[in-house]
């Protein structure tokens, strides 16, 4: 199917480089669109933060053995170039995950590091 848009010159600008990979480009953000956080480990996130942890807990975090496991999996099989589009977008949702319990942990630390 051919589809025609029309985009801003500054996003048209930024896009041109990838024209080749648009697909790729647009599956992905449609993805990321419908993300609900579905992996054991969002739901391990969630839930942990849902219970209001106090800065040092937040600071001492860590996934379970299963969701690391699970994490190394999806790795080992990117790396194969092995992974299903269902696998593709679990990873993209880890590499989310990992940023924002990063940047969380961050400011939780200067929260602690403040304190004492």
């Amino acid at each position: 199917m051919q589809v025609t848009i029309e985009l801003p010159e500054r996003l048209a600008r930024r896009i041109g480089p990838e024209q080749n990979a648009w697909a790729t480009v647009i599956e992905r953000g449609l993805r990321v669109g419908s993300w609900a956080g579905s992996s054991a480990l969002a739901q391990e996130v969630f839930g942990f933060l849902g219970s209001g942890p106090r800065s040092e807990e937040i600071v001492a975090f860590r996934p379970s053995e299963a969701a690391v496991a699970r994490s190394r999996e999806l790795l080992r099989r990117n790396e194969a170039n092995a992974l299903t589009p269902e696998e593709e977008a679990e990873l993209d949702e880890l590499a989310l995950l990992d940023e924002l319990v990063t940047l969380i942990k961050a400011r939780a630390w200067q929260k602690t590091a403040a304190a004492a």
